[in-house]
């Protein structure tokens, strides 16, 4: 077994004596990998994380922002990320801000407007974000803004679909028509516009889920697992389908996207996947995510008792989305 406190000394003194700045990031992304494995080590990575937030290179420093989510206690994250927010370098301000906006939390609304004043695009991004989680429309500008740029568009059209402020829908539409646009990219403005009450969404997400033997749809689980998230008409047919094909290479997205539907006559169909003999682990667990997200007791009282069974990172997966949805 992997001593991880050698590993930790290990990082530290490369960060002493190394100058070459890809691997004194390397160092700075082994201490962050470290807290994130594992919450009972935060007191004992304290140090490394004021060593991370006063090193002179602005990467370690934004990397330090990051572990802080995983060392801090959750009380005292807001007010470190507020202190980063007026930090010089805009590297170390993005990353508190896209650490704020994935706190979800209303009483960071304060904080996160005041990151939607940078002067850097990509900040005001991150703070827009994480407005549309609070459902608050302060960043839907930026938001609108960001469905131009390409290394952002994706996440933006995820921040309105969560925002579902219809003021949106025109400029997801003129995405959506958008010539030579990537395929994700339109298979998430679909997604935007069904929960937006565009029945043009819907109907483009059925029919990406459809299977073709002559081609293969890299976004065709995407378009799966939203028929069932914006509840499309014939999402519960379509997903049925899939699921109970095994030759499917999509039955983890129609589980999830079962889940997501909330129809209890999916729940046989989840319980179906989750006991299949041989199986692959992967499909149990996506069957397993569905019959929680699906809410109904019986399913939810299978998954608790097939917890045990699963190994030790699926565990830690399902168990993580537990806890997110009580």
């Amino acid at each position: 077994m992997t001593d991880w406190r050698a590993e930790r000394d290990r990082a530290l003194l490369a960060l002493e004596r190394e100058k070459h700045p890809g691997l004194r990031m390397e160092a700075a992304e082994l201490l962050f990998h470290l807290a994130a494995e594992d919450a009972s080590r935060a007191s004992e990575l304290t140090a490394a994380l004021q060593r991370l937030l006063a090193d002179k290179q602005v990467a370690v420093r934004r990397m330090g922002v990051g572990m802080a989510t995983a060392v801090l206690p959750s009380e005292e994250l807001p007010g470190f990320l507020a202190t980063q927010l007026a930090d010089e370098e805009s590297l170390v301000r993005l990353e508190a801000a896209g650490r704020l906006a994935d706190l979800a939390q209303p009483d960071c609304r304060g904080l996160l407007a005041r990151a939607l004043e940078d002067p850097v695009f990509e900040v005001r991004f991150e703070a827009a974000r994480g407005m549309a989680s609070l459902k608050h429309p302060a960043g839907l500008e930026v938001l609108v803004e960001a469905l131009e740029e390409d290394l952002l568009r994706f996440r933006a059209l995820g921040a309105l679909a969560e925002l579902g402020d219809a003021r949106a829908l025109p400029a997801v539409q003129r995405l959506f028509h958008r010539w030579m646009l990537p395929a994700f990219d339109r298979t998430q403005a679909a997604g935007v516009l069904a929960k937006l009450g565009d029945a043009e969404g819907s109907a483009w997400l059925l029919k990406r889920t459809q299977r073709r033997r002559w081609s293969w749809a890299q976004d065709r689980a995407l378009a799966v697992e939203l028929c069932g998230e914006v509840k499309a008409p014939g999402a519960l047919e379509r997903l049925h389908a899939i699921i109970t094909e095994p030759k499917d290479d999509c039955r983890g997205a129609a589980a999830r996207g079962l889940g997501r539907l909330a129809d209890p006559k999916a729940l046989p169909w989840l319980l179906a996947l989750l006991d299949e003999p041989g199986v692959h682990e992967d499909y149990r667990l996506d069957a397993a995510e569905g019959l929680w997200l699906l809410g109904v007791p019986e399913g939810r009282d299978r998954v608790r008792a097939v917890l045990p069974s699963l190994s030790q990172e699926a565990r830690a997966e399902l168990s993580e989305l537990i806890q997110e949805m009580p």
